[in-house]
């Protein structure tokens, strides 16, 4: 452990850390995206879906097991980044003490941008999970189902097609990609990669990615709002409901409610 510490504690190291932290957090949303865009093959192929995540390794480990194992690495990592990257940040100030006043208000500014939004996105993750995962805030449009376990499509056609829950979803998908533009180029500059020949492809790179995750995330809430995408039949679900114990719910509003 102590080796294991002392190499942290180097460039090399910390560098490392910040390198495979930050893959699996793009893992994470590209995958997410990619779950999200089975929607498109209608109510059955998006609850299926959900369910075998929720049921891989549960024969041995239990149902959710490995999905709550997955989202522990995820947090880790994202401490993990966010800690290293600070800590990167400050030895580099330190070692070029002779920056110009234009550079260092730059950087204070990327700085500051990268703080409010990082902050603004954790904030909308808890509420994703509040609403989508657990059921504590279920807002959705008359007429339509309130919150179900295992009833994935239902749940988000509901929220989306109350059209400020959709253009809050599309507004903070924005913010996301950008911070993954920015993210991208820094964890550029902090791993040492950055050179003048080759600044252009990264910057090319990291915006071609935000774009693509902007339009794959967004694809979902404006389909469902416009009816490109139809409403789940009544009766079909994926799983049953039963199998998952219902979390108390801390707001339950329908459209017609908000008055």
């Amino acid at each position: 452990m102590q080796r294991l510490m002392t190499f942290y504690d180097t460039s090399i190291g910390k560098k490392l850390v910040v390198a495979v932290t930050g893959l699996i957090m793009y893992g994470f949303i590209i995958g997410h995206m990619l779950g999200n865009l089975k929607a498109f093959g209608g109510a059955t192929a998006l609850d299926q879906y959900a369910e075998m995540l929720r049921e891989i390794g549960a024969s041995f480990l239990g149902n959710t097991t490995f999905l709550w194992f997955a989202r522990i690495v995820l947090i880790v990592a994202v401490v993990a980044h966010v800690v290293t990257i600070i800590q990167l940040s400050r030895r580099n100030r330190a070692s070029r003490p002779t920056r110009t006043v234009r550079r260092r208000n730059a950087s204070t500014l990327a700085a500051t941008w990268m703080a409010i939004s990082g902050t603004l996105i954790l904030v909308f993750i808890v509420i994703h999970l509040a609403q989508f995962t657990f059921g504590w805030i279920d807002i959705h449009k008359t007429g339509t189902e309130g919150f179900e376990y295992g009833a994935v499509y239902s749940n988000i056609w509901g929220a989306f097609n109350v059209w400020w829950v959709a253009l809050f979803y599309v507004v903070m998908m924005a913010m996301v990609c950008m911070h993954v533009y920015h993210g991208a180029w820094s964890m550029c500059q902090t791993l040492g990669v950055d050179a003048p020949p080759r600044n252009q492809m990264i910057r090319g790179g990291a915006a071609t990615i935000a774009i693509i995750l902007f339009i794959g995330f967004c694809s979902v809430p404006v389909a469902m709002l416009t009816n490109a995408l139809s409403a789940p039949p009544i009766d079909e679900m994926a799983v049953e409901p039963q199998k998952y114990e219902r979390s108390p719910q801390i707001m339950n509003v329908s459209e017609g409610d908000q008055g």
